[in-house]
């Protein structure tokens, strides 16, 4: 078996083994009911911890789905960059909104710092949302039992927009940090597999910010946490040029993609 079809199967396999447990998490639910229904032993409270249970796992299977597509896109050539003209400051701040809904949940503080002088841009938003959340989520994921800080920064510097997450978790060792953006790697021996995800999610935030035609980077020391910052220019290039409005705010940033980026924690 030549060395790229064995990467392949692996690849394959690593997919398959994060799928598996949200549908054994659905179908073992499923079964659950079923018996309790035909016993009558079906408790309310039982039924409503079930029911979270099968939501999350088809969140998460969503999540998996989205990924592998967005990758596949990325690498076929089907990927679409569709822009907006919008404060980048209200979008920011319904971001907010939405995820410091889990804060008591996922037993984090989250802050955001906003300062942009000039507030509007032209971006694909809805993948400068997936980059955010994808490194929100990772911030949470590694940010360890006790200082549970996320912290958020937004600025901006003459035609650059500048979006800062950092944590104060397990940090990322030195011979690491080159690999982590490489697509299904993880730091295993943080990680230990104690943590969901294949490795896509950072994967994802380099290849979209590339794509948006910006950069991104880290910071990082063992034990101190990891500071990720990525770099986009204010005026996505378009070809062909596209007729593009000016509003205050008109972007929808959904509840379910907030509730899909956070079952992977």
């Amino acid at each position: 078996m030549s060395e790229n079809k064995n990467s392949i199967i692996q690849e394959l396999a690593m997919i398959a083994h994060e799928f598996r447990r949200p549908i054994d998490t659905i179908s073992k639910s499923a079964e659950l009911v079923n018996r309790a229904r035909e016993t009558g032993t079906l408790e309310l409270d039982k039924l409503a911890e079930i029911m979270d249970g099968i939501i999350n796992s088809c969140h998460r299977m969503s999540l998996l789905t989205s990924q592998v597509t967005g990758m596949a896109q990325l690498e076929n050539g089907t990927f679409r960059i569709m822009v907006e003209k919008l404060n980048v400051a209200d979008f920011i701040r319904d971001l907010e909104r939405l995820i410091s809904l889990y804060e008591d949940k996922k037993n984090v503080k989250f802050t955001f710092d906003v300062h942009l002088k000039n507030p509007f841009a032209v971006c694909d938003f809805r993948k400068l949302e997936k980059i955010l959340l994808n490194l929100i989520s990772n911030a949470v994921k590694y940010s360890g039992k006790t200082d549970r800080r996320v912290a958020v920064k937004v600025y901006d510097e003459g035609d650059d927009l500048y979006f800062r997450v950092r944590d104060r978790g397990i940090g990322i060792p030195p011979a690491e940090q080159e690999n982590i953006f490489k697509l299904f790697y993880r730091v295993e021996g943080f990680s230990t597999r104690q943590t969901e995800g294949c490795g896509l999610g950072l994967t994802m935030v380099k290849s979209l910010t590339e794509a948006l035609g910006g950069a991104v980077c880290v910071v990082s020391r063992e034990g101190k946490g990891s500071e990720f910052t990525v770099k986009l220019p204010r005026n996505q290039d378009v070809s062909p040029p596209s007729k593009i409005v000016e509003v205050a705010y008109s972007y929808q940033l959904y509840r379910t993609s907030i509730d899909e980026i956070f079952s992977d924690i």
